[in-house]
């Protein structure tokens, strides 16, 4: 059994609820931080690959207790209102997200850009996170 307070990780490969949407990759859970991965793939929908960022209000959610944790950091991505161009539609990105530890049991999160949001917007609505499948980072 994985104890509280640890080191944890969750490989999850899930795509939002738009097709151009990142892959959220993995959930980090530590002590002090919960970090959330993701990478992007650009479209041919855009002849330079678009753009991508993130709205600096953007928060997860434990879809239960209703607790929000919002956005603290952000690596590899703008915030908005600023965006990264890309320079064409072969191009690709990771970043990752930044919040407020959740507390480490099993539990259900939505990752919220916007409310009521459009397939543009970088929402991830009931991603589970079952501790017996994290694995424990020494």
């Amino acid at each position: 059994m994985i104890k509280k307070n640890k080191k944890l990780v969750f490989n999850l490969n899930i795509i939002g609820h738009g097709e151009s949407n990142p892959i959220l990759l993995r959930i980090s859970l530590y002590p002090e931080i919960t970090k959330i991965d993701f990478g992007y793939v650009t479209t041919d929908k855009y002849n330079y690959g678009g753009w991508i960022k993130i709205a600096p209000e953007t928060f997860i959610e434990n879809t239960v207790t209703k607790e929000r944790f919002v956005l603290t950091n952000a690596v590899g991505i703008t915030l908005a209102p600023a965006k990264r161009n890309f320079e064409s539609n072969k191009d690709w990105q990771y970043f990752s997200l930044y919040f407020p530890a959740i507390p480490q049991k099993d539990c259900i999160l939505n990752i919220i850009e916007k409310i009521k949001g459009n397939k543009n917007d970088f929402n991830y609505y009931n991603v589970p996170l079952k501790m017996e499948n994290a694995i424990e980072i020494k």
